[in-house]
């Protein structure tokens, strides 16, 4: 057992080691050296097995290519936040933001409106990579810590992400358990929508203390931003790309074409307002710099571009490796091998299930994995304890797509922390609707576990 748990140990130990060398953030080469060592150290001790590079190279072959997808989106992200500063769509939605959104409210209200649109959209990428960054801008305008503004996006988007039958992970759930969508989603939601409720009222007493008692030196002089122009009128051209975003999500169009819109849209609006082909080709690129002289607006509206992604990218490719070790060489199959033999009643599948999927978001960069392996893994079991379906299905989302934004470097936390600016390791105390979730989920499973005989 101990073995085959040990990659990810050895992985635990660099990454803490690591965060004691490097001051800078972990996301630009901590984690990558870390999951790079862990993995290599668990190819060394499967060396001498039978067709083990082989067995390595397939399984990082079929990792790599599951989290491609994620990796074009994650991409696209990032020209599209560069075409978005560049063409001052960044610049409107902030406006907008803070003339909306109320300060004593603040925090219960981006996790409300992030929660609102995500479950619109589908996708909790779209949202965090969109309107995420936007209400990142008010909140610093606001003076409001960015890890607590950040936990509140996170939640609120996977919180719609779950409970949207546009979601991707929602319809995968559904369909790998046999569950109806609708049934799929209305049984998760006695468990997700009381989580939320408690997160927001979490979210509200957090905001008497970091909002109000600090929005006087904020927001009392906020000119810098335009505010009082005639020109600022809630109907503003610069706001078309994220309609169009959001729309085509809407209308179920693949994100990276949706994506695509948004950016062709904002370079657009680039030409229009006289941005000459070289200037928005360095935006897209390299990042928006912002030239106001004001050095505080000028980082609230630069950023962007293909090389900020850069070091995400090299994140997730990083995780496939160790993914690939772990997968390989035999390391989960023995892991899932204890943990069926641990199995004795109805309610172990689903703490097994939810487990699993942990486990697989830790030691892979695709929470499509968590979802996947452990629906067939424990299929067998479920039908043998009776175990209603609708069950595991929600068993597979509580773990497997709640956790996912929680470990840096999977493809989700890394997104996250690449769209937001803020490390996932700073945000993760505040993510409170999934900490929450997870926590009932888990209650929920062993109190069962007791009831049964």
């Amino acid at each position: 057992m101990f073995l085959s748990l040990s990659p990810v140990l050895y992985l635990l130990c660099f990454i803490f080691l690591f965060r004691q060398i490097f001051t800078t953030d972990p996301l630009y080469g901590s984690h990558q050296l870390s999951l790079i060592l862990a993995g290599a150290v668990a190819i060394w001790q499967r060396r001498n097995i039978h067709h083990a590079k082989q067995a390595f190279l397939l399984a990082w072959k079929k990792n790599f290519l599951s989290v491609w997808p994620a990796m074009e989106i994650l991409l696209l992200v990032g020209i599209l936040i560069g075409s978005w500063a560049d063409a001052g769509v960044l610049f409107s939605m902030i406006q907008l933001g803070v003339r909306v959104l109320s300060p004593e409210f603040f925090l219960p209200g981006v996790c409300l409106i992030s929660g609102i649109a995500s479950l619109i959209s589908g996708s909790s990428w779209t949202t965090a990579g969109t309107l995420g960054v936007a209400l990142m801008g008010v909140g610093q305008v606001l003076g409001v810590d960015e890890s607590i503004c950040a936990g509140a996006i996170v939640s609120g988007c996977y919180f719609g992400d779950k409970l949207s039958p546009l979601s991707d992970t929602t319809n995968l759930a559904s369909s790998l358990t046999g569950v109806p969508i609708l049934d799929h989603i209305f049984h998760m939601a006695k468990t997700t929508i009381p989580s939320f409720f408690a997160a927001l009222a979490l979210f509200y007493g957090a905001n008497l203390f970091v909002v109000v008692g600090g929005t006087t030196s904020h927001t009392t002089d906020l000119g810098f931003l335009g505010f009082g122009s005639e020109a600022d009128g809630f109907i503003n051209p610069s706001l078309i790309p994220i309609m169009l975003v959001f729309g085509a999500s809407l209308f179920r169009v693949p994100p990276r074409y949706s994506l695509l819109l948004g950016i062709f849209s904002a370079n657009w609006i680039s030409f229009s307002l006289g941005h000459n082909i070289g200037s928005v080709l360095t935006s897209l690129s390299f990042g928006f710099a912002s030239k106001t002289g004001n050095e505080s607006l000028d980082i609230l509206l630069g950023g962007g571009g293909v090389i900020a992604v850069f070091p995400t990218e090299c994140l997730i490719l990083s995780a496939v490796w160790f993914g690939g070790a772990l997968e390989g060489l035999g390391y989960l199959q023995e892991l899932l091998h204890y943990l069926r033999n641990w199995i004795r009643k109805k309610a172990d599948v689903l703490l097994a299930t939810m487990g699993t999927s942990f486990l697989l978001n830790l030691t892979t960069a695709d929470q499509y994995l968590s979802l996947v392996i452990p629906a067939r893994a424990y299929r067998n079991l479920a039908d043998h304890y009776e175990l209603p379906s609708k069950d595991v299905s929600r068993a597979l989302e509580d773990s497997g797509t709640i956790s996912s934004p929680l470990i840096p470097w999977n493809s989700c936390g890394a997104f996250m922390a690449t769209s937001l600016k803020v490390s996932t390791f700073s945000y993760l105390p505040f993510v409170w609707f999934n900490i929450i979730h997870i926590t009932f989920a888990i209650f929920t499973a062993f109190w069962n576990r007791k009831k049964e005989k």
